[in-house]
């Protein structure tokens, strides 16, 4: 069948609204999967998809709602695959959940956004510290022996990692503020 000029409008149509959106459906998946690292491979899963069926997509109804429910799908398949059991909110809380990222969405891209910047900003063994003790597969007992250290001393590490990104990101969303 040979693609209409209707076609390649809707279809440039859903790449806008997909690019507009796409760093608010990434931190939709980063909040189903704790790992970053799965996240990203979601992500990029969802996004295959997304593609796949954009002529499903409803010009007339919000693309977040509908790219969501991609996103619930494939991290509930990724758990599957890697043989654990995705402990998901019920529906109804994710319904709620999808709500309040789609009202916030800008506020929370500009948090990502200062996360990501302020994450980079770390030195390399914090931020190694960081994404194991976020990788269900380790228990801060087994991030503790990663890096000789105990429990302990690995809670009080992210506790102060935690409180560094925090006034990174405050910080630099107030600069952001003052630049607009």
């Amino acid at each position: 069948m040979v693609p209409t000029e209707n076609d390649s409008a809707r279809q440039s149509h859903f790449a806008e609204v997909y690019i507009t959106n796409q760093e608010q459906l990434k931190g939709y998946v980063y909040s189903l999967v704790a790992n970053w690292n799965d996240a990203e491979e979601v992500f990029q899963r969802t996004s295959l998809v997304l593609w796949r069926k954009w002529e499903q997509f409803d010009e007339d109804r919000d693309f977040l709602p509908w790219a969501f429910g991609f996103a619930r799908i494939e991290a509930k398949r990724f758990h599957s695959e890697r043989g654990r059991q995705l402990k998901m909110l019920s529906d109804s809380a994710m319904d709620a959940l999808d709500v309040v990222m789609v009202e916030s969405g800008d506020a929370l891209d500009e948090r990502l956004a200062a996360l990501e910047h302020c994450v980079k900003k770390l030195p390399a063994q914090q931020r190694s510290m960081l994404w194991a003790s976020y990788d269900k597969s380790y228990s801060i007992e087994k991030v503790g022996e990663r890096f000789g250290l105990s429990a302990n001393a690995v809670y009080k590490r992210l506790r102060k990692i935690r409180e560094l990104l925090h006034r990174c990101i405050d910080s630099r969303l107030a600069a952001w503020g003052e630049g607009q």
